[in-house]
Parts: structure tokens; sequence; C-alpha cells
């Protein structure tokens, strides 16, 4: 377990104590689950269970649908084309880990299966792990609406394609600037335009306005968009397609069909100035730098002209 001197109940928020008889300890007396060497840390208003979690049950990922020892898995994740591209991943995050001294602390917030990718991304510093599930081994199980952990604790957080899972995201956005510490940074990353999914937990969507009126606290360092129109076109296509039938090999024949015909569109979004002025990307990414300024409505609204290129 990493940073356990930071580590705090989500509910009395007293301190960690110890682990103990496959129990997480605080200095109260309360005890929360470890699952697999995960502390399972979920508050008591979380919509997530810790009994869910020690069953295994699947909620927001499915570790099946990652197995491509399964021929469809195989075919779909290593075969056919993918309809989006982050073309600009690898450098944006090179560039994050270069702007952090050694030794610094990064929480990711929804790691997944990337576990090892951070680690090794942000090798020079310290690395939480978490997730709401323990599918995957994470260093914690939490639920963002609240993060067990002290105030200022991290010179990085980093949440990708996690916000739009989030039911009550002014609560989540509160956490992640909560536990940064002044001039640290906040990586966030979603999408305005993508499919329902991971269903039942999936809530919103987000314009360039609406994510950064989520961060009145912290300064933006750097926009970009991700994935572009052509992306979102491909996407949208191929998900009407899919959604014309609900035979299952039908289903599966429109994935087929629609990932060969569309699969090449992605790089027309590389033919397009990453310019906020794209109405329909797919998603954005924002790099937040916490500043501990408290900006009202109207500030954060401005800046849409302020920030324009």
């Amino acid at each position: 377990m990493v940073l356990t001197e930071h580590l705090i109940h989500p509910d009395s928020h007293a301190r960690f104590s110890e682990i103990r008889s496959g129990k997480a300890v605080f200095e109260d007396g309360s005890e929360l689950p470890v699952f697999n060497g995960s502390p399972i840390l979920f508050g008591k208003d979380s919509i997530f269970s810790a009994d869910d979690v020690l069953a295994s049950k699947q909620t927001t990922q499915d570790k099946a649908h990652l197995d491509t020892r399964n021929f469809k898995n195989y075919v779909r994740r290593r075969l056919l084309p993918d309809l989006v591209k982050d073309f600009n991943i690898e450098k944006r995050y090179k560039h994050l880990s270069s702007m952090l001294p050694v030794g610094s602390k990064v929480l990711v917030v929804g790691t997944g299966e990337k576990k090892e990718y951070y680690r090794n991304l942000f090798s020079q510093c310290t690395v939480v792990t978490s997730d709401v599930h323990a599918a995957f081994s994470p260093d914690y199980v939490f639920d963002g609406h609240f993060i067990p952990f002290a105030d200022s604790t991290f010179d990085l957080v980093l949440a990708a394609q996690v916000i739009e899972h989030v039911m009550q995201p002014w609560l989540f956005c509160a956490e992640l600037q909560r536990v940064v510490k002044i001039g640290g940074l906040l990586q966030i990353e979603a999408p305005q335009n993508y499919p329902y999914h991971a269903e039942p937990y999936d809530f919103f969507r987000y314009t360039f306005t609406g994510m950064r009126s989520l961060f009145p606290h912290c300064a933006v360092e750097k926009t970009e968009i991700t994935e572009g129109n052509a992306s979102m076109v491909a996407v949208s296509a191929s998900t009407w397609l899919i959604n014309t039938s609900s035979n299952r090999l039908m289903r599966s024949g429109w994935l087929l069909v629609t990932r060969l015909l569309f699969g090449w569109m992605k790089y027309l979004d590389r033919l397009t100035p990453n310019r906020r002025s794209v109405s329909m990307p797919k998603g954005y990414a924002f790099t937040f730098r916490k500043d501990g300024r408290q900006r009202i409505p109207r500030d954060l609204l401005n800046e849409f002209y302020d920030l324009k290129p």
C-alpha cells in the first residue's frame, strides 16, 4: 500500500492505522474490507458496494471484454481498425510527466487495466492507482465522490474518461481539487459526443464551457481536442447501423462492416487544426493548475473568449 500516511476514512475522516485481519483499520476504530490487497473505501452514501467488489460483480468495466483469448475479442481488439484514435495522447502524457519533479505524488482515478502503464509513465513519481472495482488490482478501491486522502496530498490527479461516469460531477470535481496541492495539476479528459456505455454508470457529456465550469479553483494550463469531428461521425454512423437490429449476429456483422467502412475516417481529424471552434469533437483534454483562487461563474464563462485561439 502506498501513501498510507495520507489515507483517511471516507465518512469519519479518521486517519488510517493498519491492516489487521484482512481489514483496513482507522484511528477511530472503524474498519473497512480489503480485497486481494486493495482496501475498499466506499462511504455510506456511495452508489457502489463493498459486497459487490468482494463478489467480483461487474460494474463499470467488464474484464472479460479485454480477454483476447476469446476469438470475438481478438478480432474486435486486434484485427479490426478502431473508429477513433487520440493521436496526441503519448505526447500529451510525456509532457505532463516532464512537468512533475522527482518524488511527486500522482493519483490516477479510474485506472482500469492501465496500472503498469501509468506507473511506467510517471516512473519518477509515487503513483497511486484507484478504481471503483478491483478487477485489475488497483492500490485502492473508492468512489470519487469522496476521495479517501487528506487535503493537498497530490501533485497531479489524472482522471481520463472517468467524469462522464460520475453521478454528481460537481462533487467529484470538488474532491479532485481538494486533494491536489496548490500549484498542482489536474488532467481531465472526457467525451463531448459518444454513445451511452458502461451502462448504467454513464451520466453526462461535457462541452468546453461545461468542463471549465467545474474547476473554479484552477487556471487552465492547456486544452486540446482528443478526437475530432470525423471520429464523431464514424462512431455515430457505426452505432446507428449496429442499433438497427437487436439480433446478436446482425449486430456483430454491422460491427465488422462499419469498422472496415469507417475506420479510416479518424485520420481526417489530423487535417483539422486543433481549435476549440470544432463544434462536435468526440472529446476534450484539459490540463488545470490549482491556484486556489475562487472564480465566480462570470469569470469562468469569460474565459471562453479569453482563451479562444
